[in-house]
């Protein structure tokens, strides 16, 4: 039996619970939708009409009556104030129980109506105004999600699978974090589905048009001691404007983000992980650039030095954001540029898990470079906005001109640790953080609809919606 029969049945039992059915939301309306979604299909988002020559999108054409619907169980709406005193409405809602421990991501598919998926390829629809949800078919990632017999690294759900997804112009991309037990090594893929598939057919499947290179090898001896794990990253944006869709790649565990790893593993070994990570044509500590991701798909490696980017934005002018987790402290928010290094691991505003552990002299440590903290290192670019202690930062969306009239044009993050959604925005040329609210939730996805609701994913299965 295979993993998607087995994931269908898990469904079926879930179903058979205690749900309790709902009518069908309203088909799409023609209303505006999020910047993940159907406002990069036109230059003229006003436009929602195809034209004599143009084929229907598949928001013009979905019936939500041909899927069976159940109530999602929302809470009331509370009024909140954020840090800086700005009146927002948050509500929350229990999301649909799987097999899977959480949610891993969210994306908008058409006007209001949002796919939720597992690492494991478990997918829900939710409409959110009515707050109801349909079961749809399940889809497989391309690794094992098992956690292998091998010494040299940690699988296993949800870290491994499907990590981010992104719907652009009918078609649904997701990032996939692969463990290849064939040839003993890890890296990203991105997947493509339409998304009429998806909601359509009985088993869709995914096409794969990237995976990272190198495959990075756990089968080392030495990686026993350091084994790969968590730091994969994952994050995709879009940009219309150069028909590029990018995919972030963490360094896989090889930065020493304790100097006690590179202890263990011997800095000899150290220095072999970090030819690959600083190898300028290496996708590992990366962002990749997919150039026409909806045909025949090229990638490159875009830009070098990060951790664990778990959140991404193309604005819509153009630039590209991104969020990146530091080791103790040092969390990031970079302007990203094609050629641009950003430093890890050999420069870092946080320090090493166990930096007090090890004399101040950096000449005492087991290498001299592996005191990273503000480290000068030529060539690398630094960030634009920092933040110690941690935040855990996720998603990055571009706020919208509609909504809360305070954080129009603004920059807004989410993140894990400080279970909140933070504002930035420019000063004098200088990222600075305007706001912050605590939704008191691990924040894993969050999108932002044209109308200004930002619409969440928590690590306890929520789905949090912030509006003004």
């Amino acid at each position: 039996m295979t993993r998607r029969h087995l994931l269908v049945l898990a469904g079926v039992l879930v179903l058979s619970a205690c749900q309790t059915p709902a009518e069908a939301p309203p088909a799409p309306g023609d209303q505006a939708s999020s910047g993940e979604a159907q406002d990069e299909q036109t230059a003229d988002p006003s436009s929602s009409m195809p034209s004599a020559n143009e084929a229907p999108s598949f928001c013009d054409t979905f019936d939500p009556a041909a899927l069976s619907w159940f109530e999602l169980g929302a809470e009331d709406p509370s009024p909140e104030q954020t840090d800086q005193g700005v009146s927002v409405t948050v509500s929350s809602a229990r999301l649909p129980d799987v097999s899977a421990s959480r949610y891993n991501t969210l994306s908008e598919i058409c006007p209001g109506f949002f796919v939720a998926i597992t690492h494991e390829g478990e997918a829900r629809l939710i409409a959110l105004e009515d707050r109801t949800w349909a079961e749809l078919p399940a889809i497989e990632p391309a690794g094992e999600l098992r956690n292998p017999p091998a010494p040299g690294i940690e699988g296993g759900g949800p870290v491994w699978g499907f990590r981010d997804s992104l719907a652009v112009n009918d078609t649904l991309f997701l990032s996939d974090a692969v463990v290849d037990t064939d040839k003993e090594c890890v890296y990203v893929a991105v997947h493509r589905i339409a998304v009429d598939q998806l909601i359509r057919e009985e088993t869709p499947e995914t096409e794969v048009i990237y995976q990272s290179e190198p495959c990075v090898s756990y089968a080392d001896s030495y990686r026993s001691r350091a084994p790969i794990k968590t730091h994969l990253g994952g994050a995709l944006a879009f940009s219309p404007l150069q028909d590029e869709l990018y995919v972030s790649i963490g360094d896989l565990h090889l930065g020493s983000s304790t100097i006690g790893q590179a202890e263990s593993i011997g800095i000899e070994n150290v220095e072999k992980d970090y030819a690959i990570l600083r190898s300028p044509t290496a996708a590992v500590s990366a962002v990749a650039a997919i150039s026409t991701p909806f045909d025949s798909a090229t990638g490159r490696v875009f830009s070098k030095g990060l951790r664990n980017s778990l959140g991404m934005t193309v604005t819509a002018s153009g630039d590209v954001w991104l969020s990146d987790h530091g080791p103790s402290g040092g969390d990031e928010l970079n302007h990203i540029q094609e050629g641009a290094d950003y430093g890890w691991p050999l420069t870092s505003l946080g320090q090493p898990y166990d930096r007090s552990s090890y004399p101040q002299d950096s000449s005492a440590l087991p290498a001299p470079w592996l005191d990273i903290y503000q480290a000068e290192i030529p060539g690398s670019t630094p960030p634009a906005y920092s933040w110690t202690p941690a935040v855990a930062p996720t998603s990055v969306v571009e706020y919208p001109s509609e909504g809360i009239e305070q954080w129009r044009g603004t920059l807004v993050m989410s993140s894990l640790r400080a279970q909140s959604v933070i504002v930035l925005s420019q000063d004098s040329g200088n990222t600075v953080e305007q706001d912050r609210l605590g939704v008191g939730e691990r924040i894993r996805d969050m999108v932002v609809t044209t109308g200004g609701d930002l619409v969440m994913v928590t690590d306890s299965s929520r789905l949090v919606v912030v509006s003004g």
